[in-house]
């Protein structure tokens, strides 16, 4: 998952949930930048949250 795919999932979760938080409950991705290297962050699959990839 890259930056783009992100911000859209970030979007969309504000524009179904509002301000509501979320679990992190579903799977993650790494963020990788757009030549495919690794960020050493995970993304939320349902939200589009970054956070730190804590195995780094």
């Amino acid at each position: 998952m890259n930056f783009d795919e992100a911000g859209r999932l970030q979007k969309a979760w504000k524009a179904k949930n509002g301000d509501l938080p979320c679990m992190h409950s579903r799977v993650v991705d790494h963020l990788n930048v757009p030549e495919g290297q690794s960020t050493g962050k995970l993304v939320c699959k349902e939200c589009g949250t970054i956070f730190p990839d804590a195995t780094h």
